[in-house]
């Protein structure tokens, strides 16, 4: 991702839509807080493929694969009915709708508590999803993974 300096109300978009790449990712060239949480809010603009996008945090800023959400420091929600927990890919782990063109997400990542949470606004309906036991001691980054196009816009990283 383009640097977005914390607390900036600024956008930033990553748009992979026309993309012909089957693989791609983008990682906060800023690192989340070690010590408070981290809060930003995305909108989807194209999410890609029924399964091929992944948004929420990774550990790493250069992971060894161009399958980023495989590492073991990757958790997210997939544009499918999926999550990605520690690098693993899980199917119907909880009611999770998947993304659709529209939806805007609020993530909060807590390091203290080691969890990863998000608010999604569809509509007029708020859901709120968790997932726990993000420890990334190293520090943290927000991540994108993207098959076959997508596009998203990144705001308020606070």
């Amino acid at each position: 991702l383009t640097t977005v300096t914390k607390g900036e109300a600024a956008s930033v978009t990553v748009d992979y839509s026309s993309s012909n790449d089957a693989n791609n990712y983008a990682i906060s060239s800023i690192e989340l807080h070690r010590s408070r949480p981290s809060q930003w809010q995305v909108e989807v603009i194209h999410p890609g493929s029924s399964s091929g996008m992944v948004l929420g945090i990774i550990g790493k800023r250069k992971p060894a694969s161009s399958f980023s959400y495989r590492d073991a420091s990757s958790f997210g929600w997939c544009s499918g009915n999926s999550m990605v927990v520690a690098g693993s890919y899980q199917v119907g782990r909880v009611s999770w709708p998947g993304w659709e063109a529209g939806d805007k997400g609020i993530f909060t990542y807590s390091p203290s508590e080691a969890t990863l949470s998000l608010r999604l606004l569809r509509g007029g309906s708020i859901r709120d999803f968790y997932i726990d036991k993000c420890s990334l001691p190293d520090g943290a980054f927000i991540h994108l993974f993207v098959q076959y196009g997508a596009a998203v816009r990144f705001s308020r990283v606070v």
